[in-house]
């Protein structure tokens, strides 16, 4: 029995696949598609040789029931059975074309999914000193006389012992009383003092 998969979900293999694929009963063949990669790349190092060469490609390569099964729970939330493929290819278009910053399609919480959409209205007081520490990084990077005004979305990755947060607001500047929509990467540690802004910027707008 063939199942195919558009995502290839082989982000996990690894480990002890080497001394289990020798002696495992029938195995199912899973296609891989070359358009996704991105969970497979994550892990790319951890894998044989020949797995490698698999992810990228169109080969069929084979793993266990057992072993398909531990990925399924890694690519499906709880209480979900199948894996939704079309939107786990536009949850990692997204993330690869917003670099983190937009996401509409989210899978749901797992392991897979790496970035998770946070409701800004409940997660306020985590946002707001990440918001501001980005801020004012632009303004002393830039001579620049913004401030705060509102927290229109984000997004968060753990990192490390903390989270990297990806976050996009509104700030007014003070000079020229225009309103500016930026984009920010900061990293907040779970100590709330550990914050280290990677970057703010201003969103640039799409062409029309």
């Amino acid at each position: 029995m063939s199942i195919s998969f558009e995502n290839p979900i082989v982000g996990d293999i690894g480990g002890d696949q080497e001394d289990s694929l020798g002696a495992s009963p029938p195995q199912k063949k899973h296609k891989l598609d070359d358009k996704e990669c991105h969970g497979a790349k994550e892990k790319e190092k951890e894998m044989p040789t020949s797995e490698k060469d698999s992810c990228c490609s169109n080969e069929i390569f084979t793993i266990s029931d057992e072993q398909f099964e531990k990925l399924k729970l890694d690519y499906c939330p709880e209480g979900v059975e199948e894996i939704d493929q079309d939107v786990w290819t536009k949850y990692f278009k997204e993330i690869e074309e917003s670099e983190g910053f937009d996401i509409y399609h989210y899978p749901g919480l797992c392991l897979m999914a790496r970035f998770t959409p946070l409701d800004v209205d409940n997660f306020s007081s985590d946002l707001a000193e990440p918001s501001k520490a980005a801020i004012v990084h632009f303004n002393k990077e830039k001579i620049k006389n913004y401030k705060l005004e509102k927290v229109e979305k984000a997004n968060a990755q753990l990192g490390g012992a903390g989270v990297n947060y990806y976050i996009t607001f509104q700030a007014k500047d003070f000079v020229t009383n225009a309103f500016d929509t930026f984009q920010a990467l900061v990293w907040n540690g779970w100590n709330p003092e550990s914050i280290d802004v990677q970057f703010c910027r201003l969103k640039s707008v799409p062409a029309t």
